[in-house]
């Protein structure tokens, strides 16, 4: 029975009418991770709808942390970008985006780099190199991303191999591909 000054009646009252009015909210709350989904899906680039498929570390001579790899979805196109930080250049680049069964590799399995359709020499201190590739992604589709380069250290002189940190693509090298889906 109830009693005005019963102090059970009082507490209870005061946990359970907060979830009363919480319960009838009528936007639905959402997850911490729904909130993450939400801004990476929100991000926008020059007026241009981006996505960040993937974002990780920019790796030379198995170990050595040379910068940033990313892969974006831009209006569909997927642009890549490769960039040094500290006393780290690119030198050369080679990409490959698209199918596994059409990556290029030797009869071991190694990735053959020559033969990334897209490809180029870079210099002057180049520390940043973005590539578009030119067919959309089609919504529901996957492809695979294989990013390598030839970096220099500035102040060492050292050159090294470097890869887009992911999985390893088989053979015998540490070469490293990601798969990236619309």
């Amino acid at each position: 029975t109830y009693k005005p000054n019963d102090m059970k009646f009082k507490i209870t009252f005061l946990f359970i009418a907060p979830l009363i009015f919480l319960s009838c909210s009528q936007e639905p709350i959402e997850s911490p991770d729904d909130l993450v989904a939400n801004l990476f899906n929100a991000e926008t680039s020059g007026g241009q709808n981006s996505v960040n498929l993937y974002e990780d570390t920019f790796i030379a001579a198995q170990n050595i942390n040379v910068g940033t790899a990313l892969v974006e979805l831009i209006d569909g196109v997927v642009v890549v970008t490769y960039e040094t930080e500290g006393d780290w250049v690119i030198e050369e680049t080679h990409l490959f985006v698209g199918p596994l069964s059409e990556l290029p590799t030797n009869g071991a399995g190694n990735p053959k780099i020559g033969q990334f359709p897209l490809s180029e020499t870079h210099t002057g201190g180049t520390t940043l190199v973005v590539y578009t590739t030119t067919t959309p992604l089609p919504l529901g589709e996957c492809v695979y991303v294989a990013a390598h380069a030839v970096v220099t250290n500035t102040v060492t002189g050292e050159s090294e191999t470097a890869w887009f940190n992911g999985d390893p693509i088989g053979g015998n090298s540490w070469a490293m591909m990601s798969e990236v889906c619309h």
